[in-house]
């Protein structure tokens, strides 16, 4: 028997003398304690049973309408209001000394003074910075490191869909936005990383969520547009490159 059977064997022994002693819904209740711990990425369409995690919107109880989870809750932005004690919100650290600014080790990013303030989702681990430049808006290009439009590393406009100028050169030298900020090892969000920033609790959790902020993401059906999404609302919008948004960082 070759040591592949073996171990096929002792495998299958293994799970039936479980079954004996184990409903399968402890044992199921086992499994998913071992494989959705915090960090995990599932693929190839992994899906989790209705209830284990609930990503509802909250109810607003302080009105007289009902907005109850049942009939699709409402945003946590709640009109710049109290956010509704029942939405999904994951678990946020505040990166400080302590924790070694979450593990960065970038004490000047995340000093924790005014618009240096980082914040990990404990769900993703993904680090997040403030906001840049104490909000100033810039465009894309900017943002995202690349060589602005019609420069001599970017030769060309970006005037229209499909404009070669609308591609993204990485500078390697007089770096800019994320890529400039710190340590040299953040960078400018995909779309995803934001919106489930937002899924997670961005609006209760991050500085300065109350706006709109670059992804890296391009649109595929308009190269001469990037995504941004806004952080108190959960909003994608597809923005022009050129023109300026708010940014921030990512780790």
């Amino acid at each position: 028997m070759t040591m592949k059977k073996i171990i096929m064997s002792i495998t299958i022994i293994a799970v039936s003398f479980l079954a004996t002693f184990y409903s399968v819904d402890k044992l199921v209740a086992y499994a998913r304690s071992v494989i959705f711990r915090s960090g995990v990425v599932l693929k190839n369409n992994v899906s989790i049973s209705a209830g284990s995690i609930d990503q509802r919107n909250g109810s607003m109880t302080t009105t007289t309408q009902s907005f109850s989870k049942a009939l699709g809750g409402v945003d946590d932005y709640n009109n710049n209001q109290t956010m509704p004690a029942d939405s999904f919100e994951e678990n946020f650290t505040q990166c400080a000394s302590a924790n070694n600014y979450c593990g960065t080790n970038d004490a000047t990013t995340c000093a924790g003074g005014a618009n240096t303030i980082c914040e990990q989702d404990n769900r993703t681990n993904l680090v997040w910075s403030d906001w840049l430049n104490t909000g100033t808006d810039v465009n894309w290009f900017t943002a995202n490191n690349c060589a602005q439009p019609g420069s001599a590393e970017n030769p060309g406009a970006c005037a229209a869909n499909g404009n070669v100028g609308c591609q993204c050169v990485k500078l390697t030298s007089s770096k800019t936005g994320c890529e400039a900020l710190g340590d040299g090892n953040w960078r400018l969000p995909h779309q995803k990383e934001l919106m489930q920033a937002y899924i997670n609790g961005s609006w209760g959790n991050l500085s300065h969520a109350g706006g709109t902020y670059w992804s890296a993401t391009t649109q595929s059906y308009g190269t001469r547009t990037a995504w941004s999404v806004d952080l108190d609302g959960g909003d994608t919008y597809g923005s022009t490159k050129t023109g300026t948004d708010g940014s921030r960082c990512v780790r």
